[in-house]
């Protein structure tokens, strides 16, 4: 007995009637890691109480937990229990009444059987939950096509009440309780079957009981929405079917589809060449007016333009950068030449590399055509504003130089009196010392005065000469900057003496400017000009400061300055702009800035810049090298 009881997996413990231990067996000792001589000849209480001392049956009074088992071994109540030992092991105890009032206990070690069963209960609980919250239905059918198992979501997209659906029903009835209620359409192009359910059933499962292979098909409910149904057969004749609703989807697709015609449509109404290619320049879309211009079958012929337009869209694929706006030409389907602003823009992918191009070219013709004119017509009118410019200096001469020659010829005048007077004395024979005297001192001053005056006019004649020479030809040469301001300002000189307007300079002497001298004049007589007529008042006194200085690498630099009333914020940004001016009224054409800029960007290869604000005057800052290269003649051809 003792033999067999060792032999057993289980662990045993057998007790008489008065609680005595008859036999405890081996593994009953290692299921409990307690040695084999633990508590010979002991009681079945003395074991229990041995055992609750080590924290087997958990916290409480220790005799309280020995009454309580050993009642319930005598009772073998309950027959069948399980017990979690303080190491985690789960033991299951079965206990039997013996004939002479003892009983016999077996402990059965079941922890991985437990872990099983738990993980077991864990996949069906978590398949349940995936099941109750996925956002389609599904159901599984036997081989014989009944619903075994579905979630909420199956029921709620077929309309069927859980009541009908717990009864197991086959996928012919479920599919009659729909037709009959009006819960499933037939699909567009049925045939007409009025109201035959066995026939609209029979047309429904003839090609949908048992698809040969996974099957995917859209069916209309009787709701107005969108069923897509997908059909798995499974290997032992049964089915998988999982039931989507895409009634928004289709409304969604409907919507992008609707969207892509509006789409295409403003495309096509874009007065722009528009075209999409893939990454290996295969055209995908282009517009309407792409297809007018280059003819509905036709793409650009290769060329120039085609080649650079590859390049560019190499350029933006290995990139992933658009290419700003720039300029192009080439000929259209007819062959005539056209003229486009072009930008190129990448479209990407969900990883972001670029998987399309986009191009956009404005058709820019007629602008470019009106921006020659505009050029030829703007030419006319500078030529015109400089002959103007040289007709006001040569009034401006004229007047000063009157005072000098009237004085010259007021002096001659006298001198010839004079000379009258002595010839007379002479050749009566009445001369005298003091007469000689009086003629001789009269003779030198009036020749002092008329040299005086004559080199007055001279000067006056050589510097308008050379100025205006100089704004006639644009010829290039050398000229001393300091020089040629003081003779500019000679030849405005009468213009300034009409205000109590000033003009100082500080440039240093000898700093020889290899240029064009015509067109820095006109520079200068524009700025101060302009300073005249909108600066200041009339009767306002003011002060221009004009200096300059050489800078290192062959640059100069040279600064305006007025105290006048300044230029508004608002303008600050157009004083440059052809034709702008404040004071159209009152004989302003708007292009003195106009052109001094285009003289200082083309002709003297500088640049000019505006600082200004109300109240504090206006500053102009010119820079130009001393030696102007690679540019004949003026005015420039581009504003």
């Amino acid at each position: 007995m003792a033999a067999l009881l060792e032999q057993m997996d289980q662990g045993v413990i057998m007790v008489d009637a008065d609680l005595s231990v008859l036999a405890i067996n081996g593994p009953l000792y290692a299921l409990f890691g307690e040695s084999h001589d633990l508590l010979p000849g002991a009681s079945f209480a003395d074991l229990v109480r041995f055992l609750a001392g080590h924290g087997e049956y958990g916290p409480g009074d220790v005799e309280a937990i020995v009454a309580h088992q050993v009642d319930s071994a005598r009772r073998a109540d309950p027959a069948f229990q399980e017990h979690r030992r303080p190491d985690g092991r789960v033991l299951e105890i079965r206990t039997r009444r013996s004939p002479s009032g003892g009983f016999v206990r077996t402990y059965t070690d079941i922890t991985e059987r437990k872990r099983a069963e738990n993980d077991l209960a864990g996949q069906r609980e978590l398949l349940r939950l995936t099941l109750e919250n996925m956002g389609q239905g599904i159901v599984l059918l036997d081989r014989d096509l009944r619903f075994r198992t579905y979630n909420a979501k199956a029921l709620e997209l077929l309309g069927i009440p859980e009541a009908v659906m717990r009864a197991t029903p086959t996928l012919h009835e479920v599919a009659r309780f729909q037709v009959a209620t009006g819960l499933l359409d037939l699909p567009p192009g049925a045939p007409e079957f009025g109201d035959d359910v066995d026939a609209k059933l029979g047309y429904l499962l003839e090609r949908l009981e048992r698809p040969e292979r996974e099957f995917v098909y859209a069916r209309p409910q009787g709701d107005g929405r969108f069923l897509e149904i997908r059909i798995v057969p499974l290997p032992d004749g049964g089915q998988v079917r999982t039931y989507t609703d895409i009634t928004d989807r289709l409304i969604a697709d409907e919507a992008v589809r609707q969207s892509r015609e509006i789409l295409k449509g403003v495309i096509d109404s874009i007065p722009a060449l528009i075209d999409v290619r893939d990454r290996d320049r295969n055209i995908q879309l282009v517009n309407r007016y792409h297809r007018e211009t280059y003819h509905p079958a036709g793409a650009p012929a290769a060329g120039p333009a085609e080649e650079q337009a590859a390049e560019l869209d190499r350029h933006v694929v290995e990139s992933g950068q658009g290419v700003p706006f720039f300029e192009e030409s080439g000929c259209d389907g007819a062959g005539r030449r056209r003229d486009w602003l072009t930008t190129k823009m990448p479209l990407t992918d969900e990883s972001g590399a670029v998987s399309h191009i986009v191009t956009v070219a404005l058709d820019i013709t007629a602008r470019k055509r009106a921006e020659a004119e505009l050029r030829d017509v703007q030419t006319s009118l500078i030529q015109a504003e400089k002959l103007a410019s040289l007709a006001q200096m040569v009034a401006g001469v004229a007047h000063e130089v009157n005072t000098p020659i009237g004085v010259t010829l007021t002096a001659i005048s006298h001198l010839g009196e004079e000379v009258a007077r002595i010839q007379t004395l002479f050749a009566e024979n009445r001369i005298r010392r003091a007469d000689f005297q009086e003629f001789l001192d009269v003779a030198w001053e009036t020749t002092r005065m008329i040299l005086s005056n004559i080199e007055r006019a001279g000067g006056l004649i050589q510097s308008f000469k050379q100025v205006a020479v100089d704004q006639a030809s644009g010829e290039r040469r050398a000229f001393d900057l300091a020089a040629y301001v003081d003779e500019v300002l000679l030849s405005l000189r009468p213009r300034l003496r009409r205000t109590k307007v000033t003009v100082e300079t500080d440039i240093a002497p000898g700093l020889t400017v290899d240029g064009h001298p015509g067109a820095f004049a006109q520079v200068l007589s524009n700025l101060v000009i302009n300073a005249l007529v909108h600066a200041y008042d009339e009767g306002e006194a003011g002060r221009i400061v004009l200096s300059a200085r050489e800078e290192p690498a062959g640059w100069v630099t040279m600064r305006y300055a007025d105290d006048g009333r300044g230029i508004p914020d608002a303008i600050r940004d157009r004083v440059f702009d052809p034709f702008f001016t404040t004071r159209r009224g009152e004989g302003a054409s708007g292009l003195g800035l106009s052109i001094c800029r285009n003289i200082m960007t083309g002709t003297m290869q500088g640049s000019i810049a505006m600082e200004s604000g109300p109240g504090r005057g206006t500053r102009f800052l010119l820079r130009f090298p001393l030696r102007v290269t690679g540019v004949s003649g003026y005015p420039p051809p581009h504003g």
